[in-house]
């Protein structure tokens, strides 16, 4: 007899029903897509990427959620820490501005201020994703926040969600 796939629902393990080339989970109570149909009881996998790169700040809302939540919390050290170096351009250029009573550094504090604009905007994007995903933003993001989080997903259960129908005695005799 040689083993056969089956095919199976993300969230519990059950087999799946297919009807019209869509997928249903009789215990969840709900079609799964296609993409996420697993064999064998197996779960979803997780993409673990431990980096990110500072240029994704720049992708749009709709690209960023596509992003790992250890990508988006990465991102979210990165812009605070920019925003941080950006209020302080633009405090300087202020008061060099006020201090020598003159316009020389007016363009220079208008882009710090337009920059430092742009930077929190982005913040608030990253910080309401990962809220969604959370449900909390942290305070702080440091290296061994980060480090702990791959950590844990490294860690996580890979084991096939199967439910043993009888005892280890049982199945041995």
């Amino acid at each position: 007899m040689k083993n056969q796939s089956v095919i199976t629902c993300p969230y519990c393990g059950s087999e799946l029903v297919q009807q019209l080339g869509e997928y249903y989970c009789d215990f969840c109570v709900m079609n799964v897509p296609e993409r996420l149909v697993q064999r064998n009881h197996e779960r979803i996998s997780v993409r673990v990427r431990d980096f990110a790169l500072e240029v994704y700040l720049g992708r749009t809302t709709p690209e960023l959620i596509t992003l790992s939540t250890f990508e988006l919390l990465s991102l979210l050290k990165y812009a605070r820490a920019e925003r941080t170096s950006l209020y302080r351009y633009l405090n300087t250029f202020y008061k060099a501005r006020k201090h020598g009573n003159t316009d020389e550094f007016k363009e220079s504090e208008e882009y710090s201020g337009t920059e430092y604009e742009k930077i929190t905007r982005k913040m608030f994007v990253l910080e309401n994703i990962i809220r969604q995903r959370l449900g909390y933003v942290p305070h702080r993001i440091t290296e061994g926040y980060l480090a702990k989080y791959v950590d844990f997903m490294k860690k996580d259960k890979h084991k096939p969600m199967v439910i043993r129908q009888q005892r280890n005695e049982e199945r041995k005799a």
